[in-house]
C-alpha cells in the first residue's frame, strides 16, 4: 500500500446487475432490458457504483501511516493476552463457483451513519461527553443504553432451590455434550468458571441475576434431554441427592419466567442466552405460542446489546466471539421460526449479517482423533469452527430465499408471469443452495461418510479411543447429519411455493414442466431425509428438529403415489414414509414432535395407498405423461363453491369433519388436452380422508397459528380440501 499514491482511486466497477435487481437481490440475467424488469413493467437501468472494498481502499489511502513504517493502521481491535487466535472481522460477500451470490456476507463495524442513531446518541454527539466531562443520562430517555442503577442487595431463587454441586455439574455437563454441538451460545471454558461461582452460593447479588438465569437455563435444558434417557449416569446422582427430576425440570421454568422481564431490564448478554433456550424448549416440548415470544425478545436484546457490529470497546477476545456466536445464532433462530412459523423475519437482512467465528479453545478436536485417515484427509481440521460457519452460511442463504419468494407470493391470483417469476426464484434458490453443497468441508458431508461404508469403519475405529475422543467423533457425524437435514429441508421450502399453485387449462407447458421439477427435487430431497439415521440424534436436544424436518418430507413423499400410481417412485416414496414413521416411533412418547409426526403420517399413509388404488382402478391417471399433481390446489373450485353465500352444505360447526362424504377427487390433467377434464370428477368414499382430529393434534403440536410450516403445508395438500 505504501507504493500508492494517497489520493489514487481505483476505476469504479460497473455492476452487470440491473439496479432494480441489485436491490431487491434478484438474479439479473445482465441483458438490456433484463427479464424481470421487463416483465415487472419497470425501467431497467445500470449505474455505476463503488464496491464496499474498493471504497475501504481509498479511505485507507488516504489515511495517514505510523512514522517509520510503511505498514498500515493496526484495527483498533486486539487479541489480549488470552493467547486466544484472532480472526479477521470483516469477510466480503462470497461467490459461488458459477458466480452467483451465496449471501455469505458480514455485518458492518459500529455504524457511523445519524440515521442509525438514537435521539440520546444524537444528542451525546451535539455537545460531546468527553469534553463536558459527564454523562448526559443514565439510561432514562427511550433509545439510552447506558447502564442501569438498581439496588445491589442479595436475593435468592423463589421457585426452586437450587439442587447440590454435583447435580448441577452434571446437568451442566450434559447441556455442552448434548446441545452446545447444535447451537452455541456459550464459550464454555468461562461459562463453567461463572458456573461454580453461582452454584456455590444459595443467595447472591443483583447484579447475579442474569448469570444466575444463565444457568438454570443451561441446567433446564440439559435436565429436558435426559430426563426420559434411563441409561444416563446422572440418574443414579438425583437419587442419591434424594432429586426429583420432574419436579426439578418445573422449578427450573417457573424461575426463569418469574425473572425474564428483570433480565431484559437488564440487557446483558445472558439475556439473549436464556431467552433463545426458553424459546427452544417451549417451541419443542411446551408451547410454541410462547416460544414465538420469547424468541422475539431474544432478537431484540440483541438489537439492544449491539450484536450485529463487531465493537471495538471489546478487547477482550472470549467477550468478542460470545457476542459473535450469539448474534450468528440469532439470524439462525429467526430464519428458524420464519419458517415454521410462516412469518416474516424480524432481522433487517438488508443492513446486517453474519460475523466471522474464531478457532476458540472449546472447539478444539482431540489429537487422537485427528489422527484418522480420513479426518486428516479432508484438509487437516484442527475445530469443529468449520460446522458452525457452514451451517451460518446455510440459514443466511435459506433467509434470503424466504424474503424473496414472500415478495413474489403477495398477490392472490397470479398471472403467468408471477408463475414464471416463481419457478425463476425457485431454481435459482436451488442453484445457490447447490452452490453451498459443493463447499461444504469433508469433515461435515454426511453423502461422504455414508459412501462406501465410512460410517461403519469409522465407528469400529472409535470404539477403543477415550470418552473425550469418542464423544467428539460422534459430534463430527451428528453435524454432518445435522447439515444434510437443513439442506434437504431449505431444497423443499424454496421448491414448495410451486407445488402450491394451482393448474389452470391457461398454464403454459413451461409452468408445468417446472412444477413437475419441483415435484421431482422436493422428492429426491425427502427420500434423503428419510434415509438419514436420524436415532443417532436420541436424547439430544436436536432429535426435535431431526423429527420436524422428517414430518416435511414424509408429507411430500405423500404425493408421488397419488400422482404416479405404482411406479417406481411412488414405491419409493412408501417406503420412505415408512422409514420416517418407524424412526418416529422409535423416539417413543417422550418427543411430542415425533409422536404427532408418527400418527399423522401414519394416517397420511394410509389414504395414499388407498387413493392410489382408487386412481390405478379408474385409469384417470396416465403414469409416465401424466401432469396432474396432487398439491391441493386442484380442489379450490370446489373451495370456492363451499365459501360462497349461496352455498347451503353443513358448516363445520354443525357438523364433523369425519361425517362429510361425497369429497370430489382431483380431476385429471391431459397432456393431450391440456384443459381439466372436469367430467371426470368423482365421488370417493370419506374412509380416503383422515379424520379433522390429527390436524387439530397437529396444531396443539406446533401452535394454535394456522401459519406454521407444519399446518400451513398440511393445509394446502390433496387432504385438506374437505375440512374448509
Amino acid at each position: 500500500m505504501g507504493s500508492d499514491s494517497p489520493g489514487l482511486a481505483k476505476p469504479h466497477r460497473t455492476s452487470q446487475a440491473c439496479d432494480r435487481c441489485r436491490r431487491q437481490k434478484l438474479k439479473c440475467d445482465t441483458s438490456k432490458p433484463c427479464v424481470l424488469c421487463t416483465h415487472a413493467g419497470h425501467k431497467c437501468e445500470t449505474s455505476q457504483r463503488i464496491t464496499r472494498r474498493t471504497r475501504r481502499r481509498n479511505i485507507a489511502r488516504t489515511l495517514p501511516k505510523p512514522p517509520g513504517t510503511n505498514k498500515p493502521i493496526a484495527p483498533a481491535m486486539r487479541a489480549s493476552s488470552n493467547s486466544l487466535p484472532a480472526m479477521e472481522t470483516t469477510v466480503e460477500t462470497s461467490h459461488g463457483t458459477d458466480g452467483s451470490n451465496v449471501y455469505a456476507e458480514r455485518s458492518p463495524k459500529e455504524p457511523q451513519s445519524g440515521a442509525n442513531a438514537s435521539a440520546i446518541d444524537f444528542a451525546r454527539r451535539v455537545f460531546n461527553e468527553e469534553e463536558a466531562g459527564r454523562t448526559l443520562t443514565g439510561a432514562s430517555i427511550p433509545g439510552d443504553t447506558g447502564p442501569l442503577t438498581f439496588d445491589n442487595s442479595l436475593w435468592h431463587l423463589t421457585d426452586v432451590e437450587l439442587p447440590p454441586e454435583a447435580v448441577m455439574l452434571a446437568l451442566i455437563d450434559v447441556y455442552f455434550e448434548r446441545m452446545q454441538w447444535f447451537v452455541m451460545l456459550f464459550h464454555e471454558p468461562s461459562f463453567r468458571q461463572t458456573a461454580r461461582r453461582i452454584i456455590s452460593g444459595k443467595a447472591w447479588r443483583r447484579q447475579d441475576l442474569s448469570p444466575t438465569m444463565a444457568v438454570l437455563a443451561v441446567a433446564m435444558i440439559g435436565l429436558q434431554s435426559v430426563l426420559p434417557d434411563q441409561n444416563w449416569p446422572g440418574h443414579e446422582v438425583l437419587r442419591v441427592h434424594s432429586v426429583d427430576g420432574t419436579k426439578l425440570m418445573h422449578g427450573f421454568i417457573n424461575e426463569i419466567r418469574r425473572n425474564l422481564l428483570d433480565i431484559s431490564v437488564d440487557c446483558r448478554i445472558e439475556a439473549v442466552q436464556v431467552c433463545f433456550l426458553v424459546s427452544s424448549y417451549y417451541v419443542y416440548h411446551n408451547s410454541p405460542s410462547i416460544a414465538w415470544t420469547v424468541s422475539g425478545m431474544a432478537v431484540r436484546s440483541a438489537y439492544a446489546l449491539d450484536l450485529y457490529t463487531k465493537s471495538s470497546q471489546y478487547e477482550n477476545p472470549v467477550v468478542d466471539e460470545v457476542r459473535s456466536r450469539c448474534w450468528n445464532h440469532a439470524i439462525v433462530a429467526d430464519t428458524f421460526t420464519s419458517i415454521i412459523y410462516g412469518r416474516p423475519s424480524s432481522i433487517d437482512t438488508g443492513l446486517v449479517a453474519l460475523h466471522s467465528i474464531r478457532d476458540m479453545d472449546d472447539l478444539v478436536l482431540d489429537p487422537l482423533l485427528l489422527r484418522n485417515e480420513w479426518i486428516s484427509a479432508s484438509g487437516s481440521p484442527t475445530t469443529s469452527a468449520g460446522f458452525f460457519a457452514t451451517k451460518y452460511e446455510l440459514y443466511n442463504i435459506i433467509r434470503h430465499i424466504l424474503s424473496r419468494l414472500r415478495r413474489l407470493q403477495l398477490r392472490n391470483e397470479r398471472t403467468e408471469e408471477d408463475l414464471h417469476a416463481i419457478a425463476e426464484a425457485s431454481q435459482d434458490s436451488e442453484d445457490q443452495l447447490m452452490s453451498w453443497r459443493k463447499r461444504v468441508p469433508q469433515l461435515f458431508d454426511f453423502e461422504f461418510w455414508a459412501c462406501e461404508n465410512r460410517l461403519q469403519l469409522f465407528e469400529e475405529e472409535i470404539k477403543e479411543l477415550p470418552a473425550h475422543a469418542k464423544h467428539q467423533a460422534e459430534t463430527i457425524i451428528l453435524q454432518a447429519a445435522c447439515l444434510q437435514l437443513t439442506y434437504d429441508g431449505a431444497l423443499i421450502q424454496a421448491r414448495r411455493p410451486l407445488l402450491e399453485q394451482k393448474i389452470t387449462s391457461t398454464c403454459s407447458s413451461s409452468v408445468v414442466d417446472a412444477i413437475h421439477q419441483s415435484l421431482s427435487v422436493a422428492t429426491a430431497a425427502a427420500l434423503r431425509i428419510s434415509r438419514i439415521p436420524v436415532l443417532r440424534f436420541k436424547h439430544h436436544f436436536a432429535e426435535s428438529f431431526a423429527s420436524l424436518q422428517q414430518f416435511t418430507a414424509g408429507v411430500i413423499l405423500c404425493i408421488p403415489p397419488t400422482s404416479q400410481p405404482f411406479t417406481s417412485i411412488a414405491h419409493e416414496a412408501k417406503a420412505g414414509i415408512m422409514r420416517i414413521i418407524h424412526a418416529s416411533t422409535a423416539f417413543g412418547s417422550h418427543n411430542r414432535i415425533a409422536n404427532q409426526t408418527a400418527q399423522l403420517l401414519t394416517e397420511l399413509l394410509k389414504v395414499t395407498v388407498e387413493r392410489e388404488m382408487s386412481s390405478a382402478l379408474r385409469g384417470g391417471i396416465e403414469t409416465g405423461s401424466s401432469c396432474h399433481l396432487a398439491n391441493g390446489l386442484h380442489f379450490n373450485a370446489e373451495r370456492s363453491r363451499s365459501n360462497s353465500p349461496n352455498h347451503r352444505g353443513p358448516s363445520p360447526e354443525t357438523e364433523p369433519a369425519s361425517s362429510i362424504a361425497n369429497v370430489p377427487n382431483p380431476p385429471t390433467w391431459s397432456n393431450q388436452t391440456n384443459s381439466i377434464n372436469s367430467a371426470s370428477m368423482s365421488r370417493v368414499s370419506v374412509s380416503e380422508f383422515p379424520s379433522a382430529s390429527i390436524f387439530e393434534q397437529l396444531d396443539d403440536t406446533f401452535g394454535a397459528f394456522g401459519e406454521s410450516e407444519c399446518s400451513a403445508f398440511c393445509f394446502t395438500s390433496p387432504w385438506s380440501a374437505f375440512l374448509n
